[in-house]
């Protein structure tokens, strides 16, 4: 019985020390709080508030460096609290602000050493998500020193804030700035903020962030219909009955309506993510600032009077998957409780070429199939099924994808290498491919046509990795960033858009483990399994992110669907591979 009562204390103890090392953020910047209309309560969905206290006078080196690294997890103006671990001159040099490192496991303190098990990812100045591969631990000499006073004090913290992963992954949420890909879509570029608990203070943030444009990596990919040097005219957003005020400098005074409109639709998707907001008023000069479809009288923008056609996500006209049966392309009719095969007319419908691969068009009009052992790309309307050949003489073609620009994208062999082909109106579109990848098993572009994601196979097995699409004069494919997704996923073997920002991969732990779904954010910063393997002997995904449903094909031409809880057995004839719109 002492024992058990020993143990309690020990996890309450364990438990105290996690939550004072996490703990819930209230502003997201320096600076003092203001008071906003419509504050929330304080800590809601399940944070926890924690008292963060300044140093005792009589701790001794280690309590120090604890006391030091709960503090810097823990927000607040400025981290004063923080600062009062430090010397009075490492306290001003120390600047919070240019990242954060995300550390895993308990640090163990050495003297004025601090010894972190590992580095697990970092965010950067800017907010967004790197993940690390290394598995060597991290070290940090503190240099404590002992004041006049008697007590220790810190002269050498490390930049930014040490984070560790248990309080990352339950106090720092995901959100996302919006900016343009070719001038047509918005396009998501995710970051992280502490678990704030004031809206205001979110939608100042996200505004900040905003303004200060896309990151590093998306920024070749995309534009902002934001003006250079924007700011915001008042240091903050203010919340008055779900609408965001937003005051900007009067750099946006004179942009004609279409820019207007790009403007308002990246302002009311970043800030439609804050709970309680309904659309957005924009003010320049302290007065409201007119857009395209905005409220006649107030000229606020309601959240749904951005034109679908810019969602990141594209609309699609049927969603119905269509699915190859033997050699004959297939609809699946998914209207009763018994999805049924329905047959397409031409040659395709009819089986005149074994199809070993399918994609359909955004628009739901076309279909493009590989046939012939994977050597030839073919595309044929819906209504006619009477194909014509886009691409020929290759080898080893992947499964092909239409993008909302109306493109076609294959990637096969071709005279002793890899290639990836683009194709417009039958036509090949000017390509340049800058990627150090080879060896690619599996694609699939973003909803957004800006994110390629890829799966290529490697000496150890196989790696996932984004790249960048760029539009211009020419379509430029670039920005290789392998994400390290070890040791939940050590193999990949498909993967597919869930939704404008996370992948469902086909991914297994072990090359004796049988291939399992897997949300992984596109940074990589959160991977989380779907569901168990069961008999699958999985081999590939179709996912349709508009609804975010999601089918996995069987080696043996089984199929399951993920009904939102619970993987089910779907059609009951046996197909080679199935595909939804888009």
């Amino acid at each position: 019985m002492r024992r058990t009562r020993r143990y309690i204390a020990m996890m309450i103890i364990l438990m105290a020390s996690l939550l004072a090392s996490a703990g819930c953020v209230s502003v997201p910047t320096t600076g003092p709080i203001d008071k906003v209309e419509g504050q929330q309560p304080s800590c809601q969905n399940g944070c926890v508030n924690v008292q963060v206290v300044p140093p005792d006078p009589s701790a001794g080196p280690k309590e120090i460096i604890e006391g030091y690294l709960r503090a810097t997890s823990n927000y607040q103006p400025n981290y004063a609290v923080a600062r009062q671990f430090l010397t009075p001159m490492a306290a001003e040099k120390w600047s919070p602000e240019v990242g954060v490192r995300i550390y895993q496991g308990s640090p163990v303190v050495q003297g004025d050493t601090v010894i972190f098990n590992r580095l697990v990812g970092q965010l950067e100045p800017d907010r967004t998500y790197t993940a690390l591969a290394s598995d060597k631990q991290f070290k940090w000499n503190f240099g404590l020193r002992q004041g006049e006073n008697g007590e220790w004090r810190i002269t050498h913290p490390p930049e930014g804030l040490m984070v560790a992963e248990f309080s990352f992954k339950y106090f720092y949420q995901p959100y996302d700035l919006f900016f343009v890909g070719n001038g047509r879509s918005l396009v998501p570029d995710p970051i992280y903020l502490p678990g704030l608990t004031n809206p205001a203070n979110v939608a100042s943030a996200l505004m900040k962030g905003l303004l200060n444009g896309p990151s590093k990596w998306l920024k070749p990919a995309v534009t902002s219909a934001i003006p250079p040097k924007t700011s915001l005219s008042v240091d903050s957003v203010t919340i008055t009955n779900g609408i965001a005020e937003v005051p900007l400098s009067d750099s946006v005074a004179a942009l004609p309506d279409p820019q207007r409109s790009l403007l308002a639709a990246q302002i009311v998707y970043t800030l439609r993510q804050v709970p309680g907001v309904k659309g957005a008023l924009i003010k320049v000069n302290q007065q409201p600032y007119r857009v395209p479809g905005s409220d006649p009288n107030s000229l606020a923008v309601p959240i749904d009077a951005i034109s679908g056609d810019l969602d990141p996500i594209p609309s699609i006209v049927g969603e119905e998957p269509y699915a190859v049966q033997g050699r004959a392309v297939k609809q699946l009719t998914t209207a009763s409780d018994s999805p049924t095969l329905k047959g397409l007319p031409g040659t395709l419908g009819h089986g005149k070429y074994p199809v070993d691969a399918l994609a359909l068009s955004v628009t739901n009009a076309d279909f493009a199939v590989i046939t012939d052992r994977r050597t030839t790309l073919r595309r044929a309307p819906i209504t006619t099924g009477e194909p014509t050949t886009v691409l020929s003489g290759a080898s080893e073609l992947l499964r092909p994808q239409f993008t909302r620009y109306g493109e076609l994208w294959a990637i096969g062999r071709q005279g002793g290498r890899q290639w990836i082909w683009v194709l417009s109106a039958g036509k090949k579109v000017p390509a340049r491919i800058d990627l150090p990848v080879q060896d690619v098993k599996a694609f699939k572009i973003s909803p957004d046509g800006t994110r390629m994601a890829l799966v290529r196979s490697t000496k150890s097995g196989s790696e996932l990795g984004l790249a960048r699409i760029i539009r211009s004069d020419e379509i430029i494919v670039d920005g290789w960033r392998g994400l390290n997704t070890t040791p939940l996923i050590d193999k990949v073997q498909d993967v597919a858009w869930l939704d404008a920002t996370d992948l469902l991969v086909l991914g297994a732990s072990g090359t004796d483990t049988a291939y399992a779904p897997f949300r992984v954010v596109q940074d990589a910063s959160r991977i989380t399994r779907q569901g168990d393997p069961e008999n699958w002997n999985a081999v590939e995904l179709a996912v349709s992110p508009r609804r975010q449903t999601a089918i996995i094909v069987g080696a043996q031409g089984h199929t399951w669907k993920d009904d939102g809880s619970q993987w089910s057995p779907f059609i009951r004839e046996q197909v080679r591979t199935i595909a939804y719109p888009g």
